[in-house]
């Protein structure tokens, strides 16, 4: 068996440092954003939404590197839950669990670290045969404690449409993170991940040292959502 296509369940222990870029995302930017997953079609309600920047340090399948974006919530089940819609990861492992798992609809990229310094960077990401995009992120204060335990429910609970199931996941994690800002990013239209120009940007943080559970997901037929 091909070594990427091996499986490796759930649950997962990841860590790693990232960014949390939080977005005021319109519901038409989130049926944007679901038109090539049908099952979402019509459910987009806006929102807070996020775009992160993650580098796993240790996973169930190793380093990798990820690109997500989620825009907002989706009308799924009884109450509007969170789903993403463009996930990208540096490795074929990630990918192929990623969607076995959970039902991420992860996609094989490049990243590139283009600039690092003690308080900024430039990465570049990149899909085969798509224009790269760029983002350039910074952080700054002092480390405070975070965790999902902080959050409501809708927002560490994930409801992801994949070959005619939703799959279900309740994510926990903890770290200390400082804020954080997107400052500039250049995203063409034919890299294949959505322009978040037209969205508000809100409150960012860096998470250096997290630790992130990923529990087995709970699937259920997409008719009955």
């Amino acid at each position: 068996m091909n070594e990427s296509n091996h499986a490796v369940p759930a649950p997962w222990q990841l860590s790693g440092r990232g960014y949390i870029i939080a977005l005021s995302c319109s519901p038409a930017f989130g049926e944007i954003c679901a038109r090539d997953m049908p099952a979402l079609a019509g459910r987009a309600r806006g929102g807070m939404g996020v775009l992160m920047v993650v580098d796993y340090a240790s996973s169930n399948v190793g380093p990798y590197r990820e690109l997500l974006l989620c825009p907002g919530r989706f009308d799924i089940g009884q109450r509007p839950t969170a789903a993403i819609t463009h996930i990208w990861v540096s490795t074929q492992a990630s990918v192929d669990n990623g969607q076995r798992n959970w039902g991420l609809p992860k996609r094989l990229a490049s990243f590139d670290t283009l600039a690092h310094d003690a308080h900024s960077e430039r990465v570049r990401v990149q899909l085969p045969a798509h224009a790269p995009l760029t983002l350039a992120l910074s952080r700054h204060g002092p480390r405070l404690p975070l965790g999902t335990g902080m959050l409501p429910s809708a927002w560490h609970t994930l409801e992801q449409p994949w070959h005619g199931h939703f799959y279900r996941t309740v994510i926990q994690a903890n770290t200390r993170g400082r804020f954080a800002r997107l400052r500039n990013h250049d995203i063409p239209h034919d890299s294949g991940f959505p322009d978040i120009g037209s969205q508000a940007l809100g409150i960012g943080v860096y998470a250096d040292g997290f630790d992130l559970r990923f529990p087995p997901a709970t699937r259920r037929p997409i008719d009955t959502a």
